[in-house]
């Protein structure tokens, strides 16, 4: 098995830091390299893509009361609902590198956030089957733009990894904190079926800004990845794909899989269930989608500053450990004393969800070029979402045969000590190499 490559040093040269895809050395400099790190065009469309990316999941859980009602859901199917998203993100993410070779990163996202609106919006013009089919479409389009998005950020702000992740992941926590907080209230006014479907229209509006900004920058229809990888002659090779042999034999890729998965465990079941907790706990309707918006809100910040700082060392430990310890001690609190503190155990769990822009933004600290971004992007995240699948359905499981929440919830934090080992070996100061890098070593 290959070992992986210590990370460059601060004080190590623009090359190797280039080399190692550290965001805070290489890319453009001076006028140029300001504009591309603040953003502008780009950085809007990137901004609300991911502000739709959570909505239409986050919106179901507030109004799983009323959904189960009109469709007779048991908890086990209800979970099964809430899983969905995890198998479908695993099986049709590992599609993105090679989609984004063929047609371009852009023209992916923009395809996958038309079919993202188009689906939340179909899905609660019929009965359960078109609900499914509906989430599962939705969920299709997601899967895509999650895997490609740190791809677009690695292209068009190679010096700004971190902050720019920050940035676009905490519009994603707000996109999914305002339909938790919403969604409860619009469908006391309108019913579920319009409090859901809204997302869909809001997601269509993103795709429209989406793609008139990269129409206008000539992104779409480029091969974003291969382009980037052929600006150098040791990535040129990479044109093709970063062969999956290759990841499977690197610990760092597979430390990421795991903590993606792991932490994705908990994200699901907190959007899923927490409401449902809560109300359980003696809380309304409203107060319980509140208790969700405000843990997602808490998150907000984390996310912003959780990327940007790690990014700044090569060791990135304290915040994949320290992060998940909180969540352990929101989970704790949540098994131990529901009511008494609950506002205090959203916001704790709110922190600890800053290990999702984390473990994003490693998929690009950790790897050399977009291309292989991309490749250890699509395989964290199918591998991930595939661990990630069992836990909302597990969960609605436990439930149901115990009646209670005990069960399911020291589930959750047996998840959780595996992430704390996963980040333990996902935050080490070494880089994933590139099998050019192979190929050049044992030359």
């Amino acid at each position: 098995m290959p070992d992986q490559q210590p990370a460059p040093t601060a004080a190590r040269t623009t090359r190797a830091s280039r080399a190692a895809g550290r965001s805070d050395v290489s890319g453009p400099t001076g006028r140029e390299g300001r504009r591309l790190a603040l953003g502008g065009a780009p950085l809007l469309a990137i901004l609300l893509a991911a502000f739709n990316l959570r909505a239409g999941i986050s919106s179901i859980g507030p109004v799983l009361v009323q959904v189960r009602a009109d469709t007779g859901l048991s908890s086990t199917l209800a979970g099964l609902i809430t899983s969905i998203p995890l198998v479908c993100f695993a099986v049709v993410g590992v599609s993105a590198p090679a989609l984004a070779r063929r047609f371009g990163a852009e023209t992916v996202i923009g395809w996958s956030a038309g079919l993202l609106g188009v689906a939340l919006l179909a899905r609660v013009t019929g009965g359960t089957a078109t609900l499914l089919a509906g989430t599962l479409l939705a969920c299709a389009g997601i899967a895509l733009v999650n895997v490609l998005l740190p791809v677009v950020v690695k292209t068009h702000f190679p010096t700004r990894i971190g902050v720019i992740t920050g940035v676009y992941t905490a519009a994603l926590a707000a996109g999914s904190a305002t339909a938790a907080a919403v969604s409860a209230p619009l469908a006391d006014l309108f019913g579920w079926q319009a409090a859901l479907g809204a997302w869909g229209v809001l997601a269509l509006v993103g795709t429209a800004v989406w793609v008139v900004v990269m129409r206008s920058r000539g992104g779409l229809g480029a091969a974003t990845v291969d382009r980037a990888s052929a600006a150098d002659s040791s990535e040129s090779s990479l044109s093709r794909g970063t062969p999956l042999s290759h990841l499977v034999r690197q610990p760092m890729v597979w430390a990421l899989a795991v903590f993606f998965g792991t932490q994705a465990v908990l994200a699901y079941v907190q959007m899923g269930w927490l409401p449902t907790i809560f109300s359980d706990a003696g809380f309304s309707a409203g107060e319980s989608g509140l208790l969700l918006s405000v843990s997602i809100v808490a998150g907000v910040p984390v996310a912003f500053l959780a990327p940007a700082l790690a990014a700044r060392r090569a060791d990135q430990r304290p915040w994949t450990v320290g992060l998940t310890l909180v969540s352990i001690s929101g989970v704790t609190g949540l098994l131990l004393a529901p009511a008494q503190g609950a506002w205090l155990w959203a916001v704790m769990l709110g922190v600890g969800s800053g290990t999702f822009p984390l473990v994003l933004s490693l998929f690009g600290l950790k790897t050399r070029s977009p291309s292989s971004t991309a490749a250890v992007s699509a395989f964290g995240q199918s591998v991930g979402y595939l661990i990630a699948a069992v836990g909302p359905f597990g969960f609605g499981l436990l439930h149901d045969a115990e009646g209670g929440w005990s069960l399911p919830l020291a589930g959750v934090l047996g998840v959780l000590f595996v992430q704390v080992l996963a980040g333990a070996v996902a935050g080490r100061p070494v880089i994933i190499p590139d099998p050019a890098d192979a190929a050049i070593s044992s030359a």
